[in-house]
Formats: structure tokens, sequence, C-alpha cells
């Protein structure tokens, strides 16, 4: 993964050291930190988020503590640690140097602010943190309510920079052509976009349920009006679906398989096709469905110009991987996701199809780890395994 130098003080005991000077800075004393998750962004930075026990004269809490080594220096007004030259930035949740709008998106007199200034319905509101990835994102998902409207939601996306407006642009581009949230305003200083709520279950609980699946030609469908739609976003899809980012950090955590990934690498790396947009992370998350239609499309955040192949690739193993999961869907979720590749054979051709599936189970073989997940060794070889055998079944 090619880490920063800083990033060997995370992994060790050392970390509880950093962890302990940091929260004395505060004035608090570290009563305990368990590690929760990894966010590693390849070649760039990685992120150990701690949940952590503090205590300040006699009163504890618990708080979320990360630890995050980055190639590039860190913002203005971070708390760093400097251990042999390398610099470890220290803070705690919702406190993050890169997300300036974080503090604000949890607040709810301040998120009442927000949405009176974007013109969002009136009502009082109540608040959860969906998801947070250190010094990328964080999703914050709100519900009003008032004497006219019950549970209204909306979303709030927290990003760096100036990713709210790029954010905004890609939804507004793409909602005359596929089923995305609607943009209800953007608070561009803070990097905050507010995002309709669409109704619907994902693909992944329909499965899980047992509940009524779409008819693969209509995804199939949804990737050819996501092509139309002409999109050019800044980021480029391919080098999210690029296994070779994933090489070095697969080979530390399972070097025995080291062949199988670097013949995975190698025959992924070669997925090619037409340039069209696409959606760059398909999975059976991002899908919405009702009555058997897929009706939202989430997390556009990466869209842009790719190959059809990887969105396909991504999304059939995601479908199987829910087997790895949930075992009372596996046959269920094989299946299904059978029947997708086969809806996209007529679009994809069949080589290039099987090394983007092959391609998406590294990067799944990834997961495990970076949530800590009890026998993540296990699961990760695993994930490893089936990548070749996508290659060699094809």
């Amino acid at each position: 993964m090619n880490l920063p130098a800083a990033a060997r003080y995370l992994d060790g005991s050392e970390v509880e050291e950093l962890l302990q000077v940091a929260v004395a800075h505060a004035g608090a004393t570290l009563r305990s930190a368990e590690r929760r998750s990894i966010h590693t962004r390849a070649g760039r930075s990685v992120s150990h988020v701690f949940e952590a026990r503090l205590a300040a004269g006699e009163v504890e809490r618990d708080v979320l503590l990360v630890a995050h080594a980055d190639r590039k220096p860190s913002p203005d007004g971070a708390f760093e640690l400097e251990r042999d030259g390398a610099r470890v930035a220290i803070w705690r949740f919702p406190f993050d140097p890169y997300l300036l709008g974080l503090p604000s998106a949890i607040d709810r007199g301040r998120v009442r602010e927000l949405l009176d200034d974007l013109g969002a319905p009136g009502g009082q509101v109540s608040l959860r943190t969906r998801a947070y990835r250190p010094s990328r994102r964080a999703v914050v998902e709100v519900t009003i309510t008032s004497q006219q409207q019950v549970g209204r939601i909306l979303y709030l996306k927290v990003l760096a920079g100036d990713r709210a407006s790029e954010l905004a642009s890609i939804h507004r581009a793409l909602q005359d052509h596929v089923p995305v949230p609607r943009v209800i305003g953007v608070a561009a200083a803070q990097g905050i976009v507010a995002l309709e709520a669409l109704e619907g279950a994902t693909l992944r609980s329909a499965l899980v349920q047992g509940d009524a699946l779409p008819d693969p030609a209509s995804i199939v469908g949804l990737s050819h009006r996501f092509a139309a739609s002409g999109l050019e976003g800044r980021r480029d899809p391919r080098r999210f679906a690029d296994p070779r980012r994933h090489v070095d950090g697969l080979i530390r955590l399972a070097p025995e398989r080291a062949s199988a990934i670097e013949e995975v690498v190698t025959a992924a790396a070669q997925v090619s096709g037409p340039l069209v947009a696409v959606h760059g992370d398909l999975h059976d998350g991002q899908l919405l469905l009702q009555d058997r239609e897929v009706t939202g499309l989430l997390d556009v955040d990466g869209s842009g110009v790719g190959y059809l192949a990887h969105d396909a690739g991504n999304l059939i193993a995601h479908v199987e991987a829910i087997g790895h999961l949930w075992p009372e869907a596996a046959e269920r979720s094989r299946a299904y996701a059978a029947s997708i590749r086969e809806a996209y054979a007529e679009e994809v051709e069949a080589a290039q199809l099987s090394r983007a599936i092959a391609g998406a189970w590294l990067g799944l073989a990834t997961g495990p780890y970076r949530a800590q997940e009890e026998g993540w060794l296990h699961a990760t070889r695993r994930r490893i395994d089936r990548a070749l055998e996508v290659l060699q079944e094809a």
C-alpha cells in the first residue's frame, strides 16, 4: 500500500503511548483504547480509529480517537506528534482537521440553522452519524419532525476541500438520467452538501431478507442511462478499481498468497473497453429498490469516465460476497450474481468481465482487516482465493 513512514507507529503498542500523550495535552487521562477500524488511502495515508475512554477529574466518557499518518502535510491547526522525524496527527471525533464542517454537522442547533439557510423543511431535528472515514468524509442522517411532517429524512455529507461543491455538480448532472438524490443545498465553506433521502431498501437487504429482486436487465439499463449522461467527473474511476493499489497491503497481511495476488493483479490490470460515464463504486448497498424496481442510486462521489467492466465486476463480486457474511443467503446471492453477470455479458466481453470481477474480489479482501473483524485473516484469504478462482473458471 506504500504507506507513509509514520504508519509504522500505528500498528504496535507505540500508538497507545501517542494517544496517551495527545489526551494528556488536552487535559484528560486515557483509560482505555480499542482499535475499531483502519482506513487506508493507497499511496497517501492511513487512519486508525479507536474507541477510547477518557477521564477528566471524576468524569469519564467514551469517545472516538483517530491516529492519522499522511504523506502530505496536515492542515493548519492539526495536533501532531513526532517520532524519529515521522509525524502522526491525532484528533477526537468530530474535530477532524480535514473535515471543517463536521462539528457543525453533528450539532442539532447548527444543523437547524444550516437547513434554514438552505431552505429545507422546518421542524425539530435529530441526528445520526451513518459513516465516517477520517480525513475524507462523513455522512449524517437528519430526521425532521414537525406538525406537518414526521420523520422526513435527509443526509448531510461532509467532505474535504471543495469536494462538496463538486459532488453537488455531479448529482445535478445525473438527476435527469438516473435516480440520484436531489441536492437540497451546499454550504461550500464548511464542505457540506445536503441531499434528499430516497425511499426503498438496498439490494443487499433484499437479498439477505429474501425479498423480491429486480430483473438484472434493469440494472444493466441503469448503466446505459448513466453512460448516456455524458458525465465527466474530476475523479478517475479506473484508478479506484485498479487492484494494484492493494498489492503491498494484501501481501503484508497474507504473504503465503503472494503468487495468487500477483496473478490476479496482472490479469485485472488488463481490463479495458470503451470509456463511458460510470458510477465508480457500484455495489449492492448503492441500489435502492421498491416493488422490484431500482428507484435509487447512492454515493456517486467517485463517478466519472471509466470502464463499464469495472462497475459490473464490482457489483457482481459484492453480491456474491453477501454469502460470506450471511451464509443463509449464500445460495441466493451466488445465483443472483450469476444472473447479473449473464445480463452484463451482452455489454462486456467475457474475459474483461472475469478480470474485473477478480480485481473486485481483491478489493473486497482488504475489508475484513480494515473493519478489524474477528477472524479477519481467514476472511482475507478466502476472498483472495475466490479472486483466483474467478480467473481459473473463466
